[in-house]
C-alpha cells in the first residue's frame, strides 16, 4: 500500500470541508421551513379537532371535509396524516379508535375520535402511572 500523497491529503481535506458546508446549508434552510411551518400547524390542529367533533372519522373523511371548508383549498392527505399523527402521539387529543375501509384505497385504515378528559389524562400521565405485575 503507497503512502498518501500531500496533493490526495489535501483533496480530501476540501472534499471534507465542503460536505459540512452543504451540511450547514440544508440544516439552515430545513429550520426556515420549519419554522415557517410551526404556526400554520397550530391552525391545522384545531381545523382537524373542530372536524372531527364528535365523530369517528378517517383522514380521509377528515382531509375531503378539511379541503371544502377551509384554505387552501385542495385535497392533500399529506397535510392531514402527520397531524393526525401529531395530535394522536404527542397531544392525546384523539385516539384511534378502530380500522374501516377506505373508500378510495380499499384497504383498511385508521379511524380517529377525540379523546375523553379522562383519556387524555391517562395518557399524559402514562409513564408516572405504576404498573401492577
Amino acid at each position: 500500500m503507497g503512502a498518501i500523497n500531500s496533493r490526495t491529503t489535501n483533496e480530501i481535506i476540501r472534499k471534507v470541508r465542503e460536505l459540512v458546508k452543504m451540511n450547514l446549508i440544508t440544516q439552515e434552510t430545513r429550520q426556515l421551513s420549519f419554522e415557517d411551518i410551526k404556526p400554520k400547524r397550530l391552525t391545522r390542529y384545531m381545523q382537524l379537532i373542530e372536524i372531527i367533533g364528535n365523530k369517528k372519522m378517517t383522514a380521509r373523511e377528515i382531509e375531503t371535509i378539511r379541503s371544502f371548508k377551509y384554505p387552501p383549498k385542495r385535497f392533500d392527505m399529506n397535510c392531514t396524516r402527520p397531524r393526525l399523527t401529531e395530535l394522536v402521539n404527542e397531544y392525546h387529543e384523539l385516539i384511534e379508535c378502530g380500522t374501516k375501509k377506505d373508500t378510495e384505497t380499499g384497504k383498511s385504515v385508521a379511524v380517529y375520535r377525540r379523546t375523553t378528559e379522562q383519556e387524555k389524562m391517562e395518557l399524559d400521565n402514562i409513564n408516572h402511572i405504576p404498573y401492577l405485575y
